[in-house]
């Protein structure tokens, strides 16, 4: 296999603070989970405004599996729908798509992967977190929007630790509006409604340093955008 195996899809906004322990402890395990030269890490750089893309561009130096994206800021959404077209358009046999603020814990990928020959599409649930109860708040809020909009319950529809088999995505990602700004909780509805999200417990940890893109008030805005642009679903099918 070469290393389109697996395309690992990570935007990055303003995170030079936990850039360097996320890539130090990622790499080793795609290497050995995957393979050395099975994977591309796609880091796409949404604009960000400290030193993250220096950070990037440094370890892409190091490491040839790095592949560094920079991009006009457009929101976590709308770069990881870049993210899954560059990895489609690189013939990607999978997808990973991941943040960038230490959050997602890598000794849960194993599991992941070792899933993919019997379910097309398998995302990590949040089983436990230690962000805080308003972040837990926040994804049961956004699964009771989508579920009240479309009719479809899925479990932690906004969850940043998703692997999806390219033939998953291809039916979707160049149908999505580019101002749908929570672009995967549309993409996890469509997975659940298609192909039937297989779910893997999972640990969500405390961001590894700096602070959330999007503050707590701004949910409540992103929501009522949430509300109106789910009703495009029907628009967008296999």
């Amino acid at each position: 296999m070469n290393n389109q195996e697996l395309w690992v899809v990570m935007p990055v906004y303003n995170e030079q603070s936990s850039l360097p322990r996320v890539l130090d402890e990622w790499l080793p395990i795609f290497k050995e989970v995957v393979g050395q030269g099975r994977f591309v890490l796609a880091a796409l750089n949404d604009g960000s405004k400290d030193q993250s893309l220096a950070i990037l561009r440094a370890y892409a130096a190091r490491y040839p599996e790095i592949r560094v994206i920079d991009k006009p800021n457009s929101g976590h959404g709308q770069s990881c729908m870049e993210g899954y077209r560059r990895a489609l358009d690189n013939g990607a046999a999978w997808v990973f798509q991941m943040d960038s603020d230490g959050q997602c814990d890598p000794q849960f990928f194993g599991e992941l992967w070792r899933r993919r020959n019997s379910h097309p599409v398998i995302y990590g649930y949040r089983s436990t977190r230690d962000d805080g109860f308003i972040r837990y708040g926040i994804s049961r809020a956004v699964s009771l929007v989508t579920w009240m909009r479309t009719g479809i319950w899925v479990r932690d529809p906004n969850v940043p630790y998703r692997l999806m088999k390219g033939e998953s995505l291809a039916p979707f990602v160049r149908k999505f509006p580019p101002d749908f700004g929570l672009a995967n909780v549309l993409l996890a509805a469509l997975h659940d409604k298609y192909f039937k999200i297989a779910w893997s417990n999972i640990h969500f940890r405390q961001r590894f340093g700096g602070k959330p893109s999007i503050k707590h008030l701004a949910f409540v805005k992103q929501g009522h955008h949430l509300w109106i642009q789910l009703k495009k679903m029907k628009d967008i099918h296999p």
